[in-house]
């Protein structure tokens, strides 16, 4: 299991993401909140702004399918998707993420059925 963080620069994208990450099973909740990030200017100046971080627990296989699917959904997008393998955490959690994400590669297949 993994932490995915998908850093989103356009506060109207939180909801169309995160519509997508439900949609497509690929988790059971998702999470969200803004912070401030901070980077150098081209003229080397500290320039400020805000993003909105989408936090969810996964399988980690599911990590490039992910990535894929948000890449194709939202081309123009400029988000940075990034994960922290989970060490420890409750079974009944891991036992419901096993059992109920699936991602979207298996729900086209079982449509196909």
């Amino acid at each position: 299991m993994i932490i995915v963080n998908v850093l989103v620069l356009d506060k109207e994208q939180i909801g169309a993401v995160t519509n997508s990450i439900l949609k497509n099973k690929f988790t059971l909740n998702v999470f969200g909140n803004f912070f401030d990030s901070y980077h150098l200017s081209s003229s080397h100046t500290k320039e400020q702004t805000e993003v909105y971080v989408i936090q969810f627990v996964t399988k980690s296989l599911l990590f490039n399918e992910i990535e894929a699917s948000l890449k194709k959904e939202f081309p123009l997008t400029d988000f940075y998707i990034c994960a922290t393998p989970i060490v420890h955490m409750a079974i009944n959690l891991h036992d419901k993420i096993k059992q109920r994400v699936i991602g979207a590669a298996l729900i086209k297949e079982e449509i196909e059925d």
